[in-house]
């Protein structure tokens, strides 16, 4: 695995890759990619298990790469080479509308002429996804997508968007003065309210590392922008795009989904119905990458396997 922090969209963003980096050519016969968005909080630490045992199902022959969202992880401060604008003022660079150019740009420079991808769409990943899909240049280089516990269509009438936006936004002030002063404690005493925490919610502790990152208040200042923004803006189903894009589209519905109600996949299968559409019967839950990481992994995989580019 690599990573580091490329300046995208005028942004230092973490990338992590299995397989080639980003910067590295491709062979002659080397004709495809996986390419992962996340969810929000978009950081790349929380897909490692994810993605590195998704790499060794696909045989290690095909590169996976991840691309947090702009904003959600910062570089290490003993390496700072660029840093990422604080939120008030620079709005228009954290907005979901900047998030889809941010993996434009990405994608644009980054994925040479005659690869192509499968693309990983988690939450709201598969949302830009389906943006992504409306660039014709983006388009033509898509092989196949996989959109996992889909937030694609009415967030805020979700369980999940109800408490968000009538419960938690009202007294965010405070929540925001709690996770200022958590910032504010050293190190060592984070480090073991962490571990308190991740033990009563079964969370491996090799994702420690990146739950201090996610605890930063620049850092959650953004993503709950993010939030917010798609609270107001993913709201109908985009039929359009899916019909006309529905033989390279798979889409994988949680049971136990409070962003994604159950309805929501019945209605889909409703409006297309030869849409590849299935109802996870496991109950994973749509933070997969905490609990469920592997099993997913192995059938992300194999469906990739099935979806490769053909000689």
């Amino acid at each position: 695995m690599q990573e580091a922090y490329p300046v995208i969209s005028n942004i230092p963003t973490h990338i992590m890759t299995w397989g080639k980096w980003i910067e590295e050519s491709f062979d002659e016969n080397e004709k495809e990619l996986v390419i992962c968005i996340s969810g929000n909080p978009g950081l790349p630490g929380f897909y490692t298990k994810f993605l590195s045992v998704l790499h060794s199902t696909c045989n290690r022959e095909i590169p996976v790469w991840v691309i947090g969202h702009a904003g959600h992880d910062e570089e290490p401060e003993s390496v700072y080479k660029k840093k990422v604008p604080i939120l008030a003022g620079n709005e228009e660079l954290f907005n979901l509308d900047a998030q889809i150019k941010h993996k434009v740009d990405f994608i644009r420079k980054y994925v040479k002429p005659g690869v192509k991808i499968h693309l990983i769409g988690h939450s709201i990943g598969a949302w830009i996804v389906l943006e992504l899909l409306k660039i014709e240049d983006i388009r033509d280089k898509v092989q196949h997508c996989y959109l996992l516990f889909p937030t694609i269509e009415r967030m805020a009438e979700s369980s999940n968007g109800f408490i968000l936006t009538k419960l938690v936004a009202p007294i965010f002030f405070i929540l925001r003065i709690f996770y200022q002063f958590f910032s504010k404690l050293p190190m060592f005493l984070r480090i073991c309210i962490l571990y308190a925490y991740f033990f009563i919610m079964s969370i491996p502790y090799y994702f420690i590392g990146t739950g201090i990152k996610y605890s930063k208040p620049e850092v959650i200042d953004r993503l709950w922008f993010m939030a917010l923004d798609e609270m107001i803006k993913v709201k109908e189903l985009d039929v359009d795009i899916i019909k006309k894009n529905k033989n390279i589209l798979k889409f994988y519905y949680g049971t136990t989904d409070g962003w994604v109600p159950v309805k929501y996949f019945h209605e889909l299968k409703e409006k297309i119905p030869d849409v590849d559409a299935e109802l996870c019967s496991k109950k994973y839950a749509h933070a997969f990458v905490l609990r469920s990481a592997v099993p997913m992994a192995h059938m992300v995989g194999e469906w990739i396997l099935q979806n490769r580019v053909q000689n």
